[in-house]
């Protein structure tokens, strides 16, 4: 079977990074209302499953690649490759940095701060990335079969 499973896995990455900026931003503004690592944990989910999106998407864009496509829908399929493979490996960083530095320093409030911009930053990326995903399937109809 030649299932596309990058359209059910890309979702996942976009509402764990969404939910971590909400509850992080929760969290900065009413401490009490939300636990400090929640953010923590979403943040790491989008990394697992931006992981598995992205190399679901290279399956895809491989894909892609053998159609004849013309040369905009190429130079969008490749910024969203480029911007997916950028996303993807921020997150899996930002992780690892933000888990290192909050255990070692847990009562540094900066630390806080610097995570809430480092997400918000995350998600900006992460929007323009699904523009451009959703530019490919629904302007171009990349990925999509053709009714019969």
């Amino acid at each position: 079977m030649n299932i596309p499973y990058h359209p059910l896995l890309v979702h996942f990455p976009i509402g764990f990074i969404f939910a971590a900026l909400i509850l992080h931003t929760i969290y900065l503004i009413k401490p009490n209302w939300t636990c400090r690592a929640v953010s923590i944990w979403l943040t790491g989910l989008a990394a697992l499953s931006s992981l598995l999106a992205s190399i679901s998407g290279q399956l895809e864009y491989q894909k892609a690649l053998s159609q004849n496509y013309s040369g905009d829908i190429l130079k969008t399929l490749e910024t969203h490759q480029i911007m997916g493979n950028v996303i993807t490996w921020t997150l899996i960083v930002f992780v690892i940095i933000w888990l290192n530095i909050f255990f070692r320093k847990m009562d540094d409030k900066r630390i806080d701060v610097f995570a809430f911009v480092v997400l918000l930053l995350l998600v900006g990326g992460i929007t323009f990335t699904s523009y451009l995903g959703g530019t490919l399937v629904w302007e171009y109809g990349v990925g999509i079969k053709k009714a019969i």
